[in-house]
């Protein structure tokens, strides 16, 4: 027989376990906020990427302005490049409007079954 005494740590890490394996239907919660990522990832992405490649490209136009002194290649090459980075907000704006609208009903079903229990 084991007289094994549970400590506090032991137990969170028991219950952590324990966790992992209840029914992924039956907590609200995390449908919630898969459904919450489902609508802010794809727009956080592409804005992302939209600003990383708008940033590189501008930096390339001021390279080509303050290294190599070519004003007219690298002012050509920095202003599209600082449109696309700047551009990256609006879009983001964009999908994650059009996401809300396809997600609303059932983000808001899930959250008041929740704040009403």
């Amino acid at each position: 027989m084991s007289n094994f005494n549970a400590n506090e740590q032991d137990q969170k890490k028991a219950e952590s376990i324990r966790r992992q394996y209840i029914s992924r239907e039956d907590n609200k919660m995390e449908q919630l906020q898969k459904l919450d990522n489902k609508v802010k990832a794809p727009g956080k992405v592409i804005a992302g990427i939209l600003g990383i490649i708008g940033a590189l490209v501008m930096g390339a136009g001021m390279a080509l302005v303050m290294v190599w002194g070519n004003m007219t290649m690298g002012l050509a090459l920095s202003i599209p490049g600082l449109i696309v980075a700047l551009l990256a907000i609006p879009i983001y704006a964009l999908i994650t409007d059009s996401r809300k609208k396809k997600y609303a009903f059932e983000i808001m079903r899930l959250s008041d079954s929740l704040m009403h229990q």
